[in-house]
C-alpha cells in the first residue's frame, strides 16, 4: 500500500473556500473595466489583497482554536505529527461538519478518536461531487482501519463544540 498524506494544508481549503467567489467576482470586474487596464488592475490587487487578509484571519483562528495535524495514512496504521499510531490505539474516525468556524463556511475535519482518550483533528480534502468525504473513502478502504471509521458525519457548532 502506498503511503497517503490526508490532511490538506490551510491554503488548499481557503483556495476551495474562496476560489469560488473571487472568481464570481472578476467577472463583472473585467467585464466593467472595459478597456481601462489602470482600473483593472487596482480591482485586481484590492480582491487578491481582501481575499489574502481574509484566509490570513481565517487561518490565524483557526490555529489559535483548535491544533491540526498532519496525518499520514500507512499499511500498519496512522502516524499523527509523526508518531506511529496502530489499529488497536485508534478508538473512533468521524468525519465532522463544523458550522460557524470560519466566516459562516463549513469547516470540514476528520476527529480520530483514541483509545486513551485523546482526540486528534485534521482538515478534510474538498468534498466530492455527492458530499462525501474523500478520507473517509479512504480509510474505509484501508484494511486494519474499516472498522474504526464511522459511517454518519456528525455537525457541530463552533470549536467549543469539540472540547466537551
Amino acid at each position: 500500500m502506498k503511503i497517503k498524506r490526508l490532511n490538506q494544508s490551510y491554503l488548499m481549503y481557503s483556495f476551495v473556500i474562496f476560489g469560488p467567489i473571487v472568481l464570481f467576482v472578476m467577472v463583472p470586474i473585467i467585464i466593467l473595466a472595459d478597456r481601462d487596464f489602470t482600473l483593472l488592475l487596482c480591482l485586481i490587487m484590492f480582491c487578491i489583497i481582501s481575499v489574502s487578509l481574509i484566509s490570513i484571519f481565517g487561518y490565524l483562528r483557526l490555529k489559535k482554536n483548535i491544533h491540526l495535524c498532519k496525518v499520514i495514512l500507512e499499511a500498519e496504521g496512522l502516524k499523527i505529527d509523526n508518531v506511529m499510531y496502530h489499529t488497536d490505539q485508534i478508538e473512533l474516525i468521524t468525519s465532522i461538519g463544523l458550522r460557524n468556524a470560519i466566516n459562516k463556511y463549513y469547516l470540514y475535519l476528520i476527529e480520530i478518536k483514541m483509545v486513551n482518550g485523546k482526540f486528534y483533528y485534521f482538515l478534510d480534502r474538498p468534498m466530492s461531487w455527492t458530499f462525501k468525504s474523500p478520507s473517509i473513502r479512504l480509510l474505509k478502504k484501508h484494511a486494519l482501519l474499516s472498522s474504526k471509521v464511522n459511517d454518519k458525519q456528525i455537525d457541530k457548532d463552533g470549536f467549543s463544540s469539540l472540547y466537551q
